[in-house]
């Protein structure tokens, strides 16, 4: 399968602001989740893979190594991005219209093609109302439209739940997941880790500019699996069940409270292994164990703390 976007040791810089540093990455058809706290690079990462900026230093090439600008590309790349900055005083179906013929298509096409996709995204009532006097929800949803209004094999959203209530992210939610299923590359970027796990099937993380990680959610995983992890047990003897676990886990921090302890250690598989019998040496009465180290936040955070 070939790589609808290859970046090859990928640099932007801005000045003196380096935003994205030294990144190689191979985005394939499917669902990828671009994730990173704000000011992590993910705007700079997609307007390189929209093909609006140029990198610094580096190589891009989209759908079998066509270069920017190629004719190729027409059409097959389109984004949603961050910012609210629509027209006002057009209505989203003379907006939406523009850009379709600006496209290419005729003004017959673009004119039912965003009447098509503006009622799909729930905007029928707001067809020919001036932009300005939408709200927020409704303006991202005008937004979305730009990205789905053509038939683009790449797709790059930029925030794409920004102010959507939860009815329209389940409706949006599910129109991306059909134009991955249908063969396109779709790449939403967030800063809300949970969110988009639900939806992508492989991840690509970002933190300050350095790509920290990416592969499909379950190399991630394994990924966080092999990585130090914390567990807090509550128990009524946490300094006897210390003493039990240091002397069966390789444990890398304990930390001892009245009633709980909290252990660090590189392998939570070794340590689940040995805390039942310290727990029996130790004669304490458990009443919780906890992990903090099992999900993607606790591995972003992880990674991020390697390139602090």
């Amino acid at each position: 399968m070939s790589a609808c976007l290859a970046m090859e040791r990928v640099t932007r810089r801005f000045g003196a602001r380096v935003a994205l540093l030294d990144v190689t990455v191979q985005l394939q058809p499917g669902l990828i989740g671009l994730l990173g706290p704000n000011g992590a690079g993910k705007t700079t990462f997609l307007r390189l893979a929209a093909g609006l900026i140029r990198p610094s230093t580096g190589r891009l090439s989209w759908f079998k190594g066509h270069p920017r600008r190629h004719p190729a590309l027409d059409n097959r790349v389109a984004m949603s991005s961050d910012g609210d900055a629509l027209p006002v005083r057009e209505t989203p179906h003379q907006w939406l219209t523009m850009l379709l013929s600006c496209s290419g298509f005729s003004n017959a096409d673009a004119s039912d093609r965003a009447d098509e996709t503006l009622r799909g995204l729930g905007l029928d009532e707001q067809l020919d109302r001036p932009i300005a006097q939408l709200s927020r929800g409704q303006r991202q949803r005008v937004k979305l439209a730009q990205a789905f209004a053509v038939p683009a094999d790449l797709l790059l959203l930029d925030e794409p739940m920004t102010a959507l209530d939860p009815v329209w992210r389940m409706k949006v939610a599910e129109r991306v997941r059909q134009a991955a299923e249908n063969g396109a590359c779709v790449v939403i970027s967030s800063h809300i880790l949970e969110e988009v796990e639900s939806l992508a099937t492989r991840l690509v993380l970002l933190f300050k500019g350095r790509m920290v990680a990416s592969g499909s959610q379950r190399e991630i995983r394994q990924l966080l699996h092999n990585r130090g992890t914390s567990l807090r047990i509550q128990c009524d003897a946490p300094r006897r069940l210390g003493r039990e676990l240091l002397d069966r886990a390789e444990v890398q921090v304990l930390r001892i409270e009245a009633d709980a302890l909290e252990v660090e250690a590189d392998d939570l598989a070794a340590l689940g292994v040995a805390l039942p019998p310290s727990v029996v040496a130790a004669q304490t009465r458990v009443l919780s164990v906890g992990s903090d180290g099992d999900d993607l936040v606790s591995l972003f955070k992880s990674l991020s703390q390697e390139v602090r």
